[in-house]
């Protein structure tokens, strides 16, 4: 028998012991594996068994732990389609009178019975979650989770099931969290189950899908959720067009800036077509941030739209939009301050020009440009000193108790590993401060996950960020891997849902050139580097 074959045997035995939820947890993550087999970054795998080979090879063998796992994969395909229930139905048929000791519910499925369903939904639109509340066919609680992104085009943005009551999974999601920015709305069942349903379906669409801890292999379990809730729900909802609304918008900012009513009806329509509530009167800082970082640069590139007229327009629109619709002063100030913080990029990169290679007749125009990226833009650049890394105190209050548990088990590892990998102590301070970026922006992350991998993935990009690594510097990524007393010789797959929580557009390619436009992520020593490549390319270049 392969290690593989034990390992499963003592997977399932150890869920047979414990309520329905561990059993059907671990078979949702074995069928999502052979319906859609991925890699770390989200891309297909090619060649592997289908499904339907896999259970008739797994059906043959009778061995009852087996057995039971095809049994729970069973439960969860009676929600899909025809070809699922066959398949269903086959594994009842075969495996469903052979051992007397396996758990009732096996071999009498019922489905999920739903005890409620709650949604979290930022206040001006980006994103929201939504909880469903289930008791299981053992009597056992579960409480599916499901964050979508809507500024980002309603994909799933992470997705897990626990073993706890809904009452308790609203607890917790809504600990520390600013009521005025993520109020509890009432959904109703129907609405869930569409709104889910699409997101899903948006997440299939991508050509890398997701992959955290625990998405995609929920999914499965998921769907046998949703496939109890009633169908009929509408999607989020979407501010209808209203012209005179947006003219009087117009001329409100036109009033207040002059010369900016082209800018400001430029980014009314980019509003009502991308982001997450598609209302004028509502902007987010996160639908700032795809504003300046994706959406802007292109109408510059495209359509020659005014790079300074836009960054005019941009905050009186926001601030005449949000006083109309009484909008929080503080989630106001939030999105004017990511407005303030991103202007340099989008100014670097309407000059670098997107759309076009970096120049090639001037190697020294070249190096500038590349400079320019690592540390967040020319202005950054130019600005660049090598001053020692201070250590920076982040307000981490928001954090729930799982999550500030886990953030400080991975900066112990990170602390310990690092010194031990490392030359340099600056590049343990800059891994700890990604992770405490991380904790701010995606606190869920060190909810769950062990924590090894977290601090492994997360040194790396610290080593990566700051050219600690072979050829360029001394350190080995498995060296990380060794200190943590984690098997596998990288540590680089664990690292792309951290980096996409960082900006990163492209995780999978991000090793090839890491950067993170960051300086205060940069020890002094990689900082006097860059410094020093600056500037030589400043001289050969004549800048």
């Amino acid at each position: 028998m392969s290690r593989r074959d034990l390992d499963l045997i003592r997977t399932v035995d150890e869920a047979l012991r414990g309520d329905a939820f561990d059993l059907l947890a671990y078979a949702s993550s074995v069928l999502e594996m052979l319906r859609r087999p991925l890699d770390a970054d989200g891309n297909g795998i090619e060649g592997l068994p289908t499904l339907a080979e896999t259970v008739d090879r797994t059906l043959d063998d009778a061995v009852r732990q087996s057995d039971a796992l095809l049994l729970a994969m069973a439960v969860l395909l009676d929600a899909g389609g025809p070809a699922d229930a066959e398949l269903a139905a086959r594994i009842r048929a075969e495996a469903g009178g052979r051992w007397r000791t396996l758990p009732g519910w096996l071999a009498a499925p019922a489905a999920p019975e739903i005890t409620g369903v709650a949604s979290i939904d930022h206040a001006l639109g980006a994103d929201g979650t939504i909880l469903v509340g289930t008791t299981l066919p053992d009597g056992a609680p579960l409480t599916g989770t499901v964050f979508i992104d809507r500024d980002g085009g309603s994909t799933v943005d992470d997705a897990f099931v626990a073993a706890e009551t809904l009452a308790d999974a609203l607890a917790a999601g809504t600990k520390g969290v600013d009521p005025a920015e993520y109020p509890v709305t009432e959904v109703s069942p129907a609405d869930a189950r569409e709104r889910i349903r699409a997101a899903v379906a948006a997440d299939l669409a991508l050509e890398a899908q997701l992959v955290t801890e625990s998405w995609p292999a929920c999914r499965p379990l998921l769907a046998w959720i949703l496939h109890a809730l009633p169908e009929g729900g509408s999607g989020y909802p979407r501010a209808a067009e209203d012209a005179a609304l947006d003219d009087d918008l117009v001329a409100a900012v036109e009033a207040r800036v002059p010369g900016s009513a082209d800018a400001a009806r430029l980014l009314i329509a980019l509003n009502r077509a991308h982001s997450g509530g598609g209302d004028p009167l509502r902007w987010s800082d996160t639908f700032a941030e795809d504003l300046l970082l994706e959406l802007l640069p292109d109408a510059v590139a495209d359509d020659g739209a005014d790079p300074e007229a836009l960054l005019g327009a941009l905050p009186a629109l926001v601030e005449e939009a949000h006083a109309r619709s009484a909008v929080d002063e503080r989630l106001t100030a939030l999105t004017l301050e990511a407005i303030g913080d991103l202007a340099g990029d989008f100014l670097d990169l309407v000059a670098m020009d997107a759309d076009e290679e970096l120049p090639h007749d001037d190697p020294g125009a070249r190096e500038l440009s590349l400079l320019a990226l690592r540390v967040g833009g020319r202005r950054q650049l130019d600005a660049l000193d090598a001053v020692p890394m201070t250590r920076v105190v982040a307000d981490l209050r928001h954090l729930d108790d799982r999550a500030r548990a886990g953030l400080e088990s991975v900066r112990g590892l990170i602390e310990r590993a690092g010194g031990e990998v490392f030359d340099d102590p600056e590049i343990v301070a800059a891994a700890l401060r990604i992770a405490d970026l991380l904790a701010e922006t995606e606190p869920r992350l060190f909810a769950k996950g062990k924590p090894e991998l977290a601090a492994a993935a997360i040194a790396w990009i610290a080593g990566a960020v700051n050219d600690a690594f072979a050829p360029a510097g001394a350190a080995a990524p498995a060296a990380l891997m060794t200190a943590l007393g984690l098997r596998g010789s990288s540590p680089v797959a664990r690292a792309g849902s951290y980096l996409a929580a960082l900006g990163v557009d492209d995780p999978a390619a991000w090793a090839e050139f890491p950067y993170l436009q960051d300086p205060s992520l940069l020890a002094a020593r990689t900082r006097r580097e860059i410094i020093r490549r600056r500037d030589a390319a400043k001289s050969a270049s004549g800048a």
